[in-house]
């Protein structure tokens, strides 16, 4: 089979999840040429907050309130950890960008001046997060400032109950009540995309209005699912804000995620305006290596296209991402046949106790780099000059653990990025 087309990039990103397409954006917005490849649909899967540091020491589950001193006491208790290879000035400003990237792109986040968020979630308990959706916002002081909050939920909506979430914040907020709305023309069942769809109405905002309006009276915030619509939610919840007469905020549930998509979009959106190459819902394989070019395939059923790049960003991911195979002969990296850190043998990737306090050791699988985010072969070296790596396919990073999954894709995306435009410009 023929390749139909060949392109030459400065950059070749594998990958599109949170690392990719921060990577875009940033070699975009450096002026490299770039092309991006791959699958996009894990933001389904993203509750679209944007973790830095949320808890460390793990062990001992202590939160972290200003993630720039838990970075320098985590770079000290495990130097390996992602987060080592930068300054913590440098990682808050990496993901200072990402947050203007999004507001450009009508997406705006809010975060307070280094501290996290204590963010309310469908389960009615407290999440910390560096960067809040706007449409969050203003349901993040409720851990210490309690008021008297109206929760909505819809009949049809599974996995989120405003019963649930009042119940479990009467320890916090005393005077919380539930509301469920069973609109007219409404279906046994909805899924959040239909919901976030009807959103989009102004019809429909006004006959949810009519329905909420009259229970309102007693309450100083009203909770909605976070299903404000997919295209302008910032917009949206302001409506809802006007008609009901007091602020509202969007509270993250189950996938498949809302604000994920909007997460997705609102990269897609900023790319659409750059000179960025996509390469949607390929696969990429490593042909060769010559003349400080790397000469690589990306193949969709059966089209090909061929691409010679200066540098490569590898931001595939995990096991769902297939940035990561396992098999019962251990774990692999499947592009560029990279060495994995992982336990001895597949009987060590999981603790026998699920809660273990050390948490399980096939969460810490990945690929090494080194101080230039370069990924290193089994003697610590480059595998190639210009091969890099980022995001949740790096080792040492117990994000789920340490609430840092979002925070290392961007961060490292956008510093593997800086650290090729460097090396282009001489400037190492």
């Amino acid at each position: 089979m023929n390749p139909l087309n060949r392109i030459k990039c400065d950059l070749l990103i594998i990958g599109r999840g949170f690392a990719g397409m921060a990577a875009a954006a940033r070699a975009s917005e450096l002026g490299l040429k770039t092309v991006q490849a791959g699958s996009s649909s894990g933001f389904f899967l993203a509750s679209g907050l944007i973790d830095l540091l949320g808890v460390w020491p793990v062990e001992k589950k202590q939160v972290v309130t200003v993630p720039g001193l838990g970075l320098k006491q985590l770079g000290t208790d495990n130097p390996k950890h992602p987060y080592s290879r930068m300054q913590a000035e440098t990682i808050l400003e990496n993901l200072s960008f990402i947050s203007s990237v999004l507001a450009k792109a009508g997406l705006p986040y809010t975060h307070e001046a280094g501290r996290n968020q204590a963010v309310l979630t469908a389960a009615g308990t407290f999440k910390p997060s560096y960067m809040v959706p706007e449409t969050f916002a203003a349901g993040c002081g409720l851990a210490t400032a309690p008021k008297r909050v109206l929760f909505v939920d819809f009949k049809g909506l599974k996995g989120y109950s405003a019963r649930q979430i009042a119940d479990v914040l009467h320890r916090t907020c005393p005077e919380a009540s539930a509301l469920t709305v069973d609109l007219p023309g409404n279906p046994n069942e909805v899924t959040p995309v239909q919901l976030a769809n009807r959103f989009e109405s102004t019809d429909f905002l006004e006959v949810l209005c009519e329905a909420v309006r009259p229970h309102c009276g007693p309450f100083d915030l009203i909770g909605f699912p976070a299903v404000c619509g997919i295209n302008t939610s910032p917009e949206i919840v302001r409506n809802l804000e006007t008609r009901l007469e007091r602020p509202c905020f969007e509270i993250p549930g189950l996938p498949p995620s809302i604000p994920g998509l909007r997460l997705k979009n609102a990269f897609e959106k900023w790319l659409s305006q750059k000179d960025v190459t996509l390469l949607n819902n390929t696969d990429v394989s490593f042909d060769s290596f010559r003349n400080d070019t790397f000469f690589m395939t990306a193949q969709y059923q059966n089209l090909m296209t061929s691409i010679e790049a200066k540098g490569v960003i590898l931001s595939t991911g995990r096991f769902q991402g297939r940035g990561l195979h396992a098999s019962r002969q251990g774990i692999t990296e499947p592009v560029f046949q990279l060495p994995v850190t992982q336990p001895g043998t597949r009987s060590q990737w999981h603790a026998i106790d699920f809660f273990s306090p050390s948490g399980h050791a096939v969460n810490r699988a990945g690929i090494e780099i080194n101080s230039e985010f370069q990924a290193v072969n089994s003697t610590g070296q480059p595998a190639f000059e210009h091969l890099y790596a980022a995001g949740g396919i790096l080792a040492h990073n117990d994000w789920i653990r340490l609430k840092s999954g979002a925070g290392v894709c961007f961060a490292t995306a956008v510093g593997s990025v800086d650290r090729f435009y460097a090396s282009q410009k001489g400037d190492q």
